[in-house]
């Protein structure tokens, strides 16, 4: 069914199948393509997406991958019963050789400053730039609301009693992230300075991709994109990292001294960065998908996934404590205050 659908939308036969990560890619006609479903995508549109390509292209970014349209011109074709967007992969050059030999660290902070300075920032739906508290707060008001029918209706579940006894601390995590974020803007004299970038939905080791042709970790997906301020990727790199199986502090220290050595963190993003980190994301993330789903398995799946994060949050809380002396190479991580009741904790 893949392939016949490919064919019927964009005349293309797929002569040979592979998986990118979690997608499904082929070869046609001595190119290759990834099909991007719905779900996996930041929900920017279409011209979000291609304004984004092509400026990244015009400031020497050879990564991206180009959006393809169906023979009908439309954007999203379904797919083995996905709605989808469909990329063709930049074949590997010469020339990338030496960017592939980069850390993560350098090719991040490259990567924002060819990001830097889109003209449609202002008017683009994927931009995210200073909306953060706005989103934050809605989110809080809905779990709250989800708290407060949860008292009334007495919990059902391990789960329920789990979120009953959790969430007034971390709403207190959101509470402080949010005002870190107002206070930042208040505080900050050169805030006014930095502008939004091309950055990341989720910054991960993962986002960028290798491919048949592209033995390094190159390949930019535009369905990943959004426009707000630097500091959200390095914020999301280091959570993802932490969280991880195999976090190492080497690492972490790592990534940031490559970072600044091309692109140094000014007080203002480090405030930024800290506010992400409060910003409890794992613990949304896991109760929304939980109480969003009607599938059996999906909240089997996801009522785990809440328990093990609930073990591991005294590790969370000592990182965000010590988070101020663990980067203390960093010059103006001296200037981001503190979360005192953390400390005490």
């Amino acid at each position: 069914m893949f392939e016949r659908n490919i064919y019927d939308h964009y005349q293309l036969y797929c002569e040979e199948r592979f998986m990118l990560g979690d997608l499904e890619g082929f070869e046609a006609n001595r190119e290759y393509y990834v099909f991007v479903p719905i779900e996996f995508t930041a929900g920017q549109s279409i011209q979000d997406m291609i304004v984004m390509t092509e400026h990244l292209k015009t400031t020497g970014e050879r990564g991206v991958a180009d959006i393809i349209r169906t023979v009908h011109n439309q954007a999203v074709a379904l797919v083995d019963g996905v709605d989808g967007f469909l990329f063709k992969l930049p074949k590997s050059e010469a020339e990338w050789r030496a960017e592939a030999e980069e850390s993560t660290g350098r090719s991040l902070a490259f990567f924002h400053y060819k990001g830097s300075n889109i003209q449609a920032a202002a008017q683009s739906t994927a931009n995210y730039y200073g909306q953060w508290k706005f989103i934050w707060e809605k989110r809080l008001t809905q779990l709250e609301q989800w708290y407060q029918t949860m008292l009334q209706r007495l919990p059902q579940t391990e789960v329920d009693d789990a979120f009953l006894m959790s969430f007034p601390y971390y709403m207190g995590l959101t509470e402080n992230a949010i005002q870190f974020v107002a206070d930042s803007d208040i505080d900050e004299p050169y805030r006014g300075n930095e502008q939004p970038v091309i950055c990341h939905n989720c910054f991960t080791d993962r986002s960028w991709l290798t491919s048949p042709n592209t033995a390094q970790s190159l390949i930019k997906l535009p369905s990943h994109f959004i426009i707000d301020h630097p500091s959200r990727d390095v914020a999301e790199w280091i959570r993802h990292e932490f969280h991880g199986e195999e976090f190492s502090e080497t690492n972490l220290l790592k990534f940031i001294y490559d970072y600044e050595s091309v692109k140094p963190l000014t007080s203002y993003s480090w405030r930024l960065i800290y506010a992400r980190l409060l910003f409890p994301l794992k613990y949304f993330e896991t109760l929304e998908n939980y109480y969003g789903t009607q599938l059996k398995e999906e909240r089997l799946y996801y009522g785990e996934k809440f328990f093990h994060l609930l073990d591991r949050e005294q590790r969370n809380q000592t990182f965000l404590s010590d988070f101020h002396q663990l980067m203390a190479n960093s010059e103006m991580i001296t200037r981001v205050p503190r979360v005192d009741w953390l400390q005490q904790i």
